[in-house]
């Protein structure tokens, strides 16, 4: 029996621009939170909510910014080391969330408030 060729779509992930830094800023987002405006020759994609379910989260509303590896995966001021930097732009991110999306709830879609610190289960 034959059946007919079909055509898959494949489904396209939303890839939306980040909100909270310009791709092309050549500037690692902490170091300049720091002061330390000297654009860099070598930055890497941070999505600022990460671990499970949440990285395609980060993806689809905008929450990424550049990073050095410094602040990235090397050394203790790195994002993925210090729970206090990461929590830091997860901060930021969520009031920039709320500004550029005031129609949506960020707790219903991340379930923290990273303001405050309360969780919600």
């Amino acid at each position: 029996m034959m059946f007919p060729k079909q055509k898959w779509k494949k489904k396209r992930k939303k890839h939306r621009k980040s909100i909270l830094q310009l791709k092309e800023d050549r500037r690692c987002y902490l170091c300049a939170l720091e002061g330390n405006l000297q654009e860099q020759s070598y930055l890497e994609e941070h999505h600022v909510m990460f671990g499970e379910g949440l990285r395609q989260l980060s993806e689809e509303y905008g929450l990424k910014v550049n990073l050095c590896i410094r602040h990235h995966r090397t050394g203790k001021e790195a994002v993925h080391n210090n729970k206090e930097n990461a929590d830091k732009l997860k901060r930021i991110a969520q009031e920039r969330f709320e500004e550029v999306y005031p129609d949506l709830n960020w707790m219903e879609i991340f379930r923290r408030n990273y303001k405050e610190g309360i969780e919600n289960g």
